[in-house]
């Protein structure tokens, strides 16, 4: 390769392109542990057998996103819920509602998935939620800020029972850090395992790096802009 297209990388043929950084983990204090690497073995062995068409004909204009994996990480999500039957799923950034959609597609009857943003779900254009959505109880959103040490405290009890935590927040360099700041202070019931989305956006890189649990870049499995899996302990 010319060292021209090093320092001027030819541009990509792609219709959705990131910018990031490569680096090695070797200088990383925290690796994954076997637990880890058995867990994405196993959900992704059950990832491959989920469908999640209804949710895909919820999205009004294509690409139908839940149809893309990997590459997406909504298949891969259901794939932990298919797996883990938690009993408490927390999702920040609920947003369009795909993701709470497919995170709830495979919950349990008797356990509920609590999605958190700062604007209601029936306010967001092209919303793939439906009142009905929440009718049983299983799916419930609550607006707050979980960076807020006052908002983390009032719904504590919601996070402490939680098995799985997605989190897609605004990548701000603030939110992320913030958060789990908090969650290192907490006292789990059970330690939850925790998804990051976007662990390769430039405002999420040196993030990921401090993580101090066991953990794993799986966003080969996942959503192709990075998506990260804890286990935090």
């Amino acid at each position: 390769m010319k060292l021209s297209n090093l320092i001027s990388p030819p541009p990509v043929k792609a219709r959705h392109v990131k910018r990031t950084f490569v680096s090695s983990p070797d200088d990383e204090k925290f690796r994954p542990s076997r637990e880890v690497i058995e867990m994405i073995l196993d959900v992704t062995r059950r990832t491959m057998d989920l469908d999640l068409d209804d949710v895909s004909r919820r999205m009004k204009s294509s690409p139908r996103w839940p149809d893309v994996w990997p590459g997406e990480h909504y298949r891969l999500l259901a794939g932990f819920v298919a797996h883990l039957q938690p009993r408490i799923v927390v999702e920040i950034g609920t947003l369009a509602g795909l993701s709470a959609l497919s995170l709830k597609k495979y919950l349990p009857r008797d356990s509920k998935l609590v999605t958190f943003d700062l604007v209601p779900w029936n306010e967001v254009p092209d919303t793939c939620l439906v009142p009905e959505d929440f009718a049983d109880g299983r799916l419930v959103q609550n607006l707050a800020n979980l960076a807020d040490p006052a908002a983390f405290r009032k719904h504590a009890d919601t996070l402490a029972e939680a098995g799985l935590i997605f989190v897609d927040g605004p990548k701000d360099g603030k939110f992320e850090p913030a958060f789990a700041r908090l969650m290192d202070g907490f006292s789990f019931k059970t330690e939850p395992w925790v998804i990051f989305d976007d662990i390769r956006d430039l405002n999420m890189l040196q993030f990921w790096r401090d993580i101090a649990h066991p953990k794993l870049d799986i966003s080969s499995f996942g959503h192709w802009t990075g998506t990260g899996l804890v286990r935090w302990n």
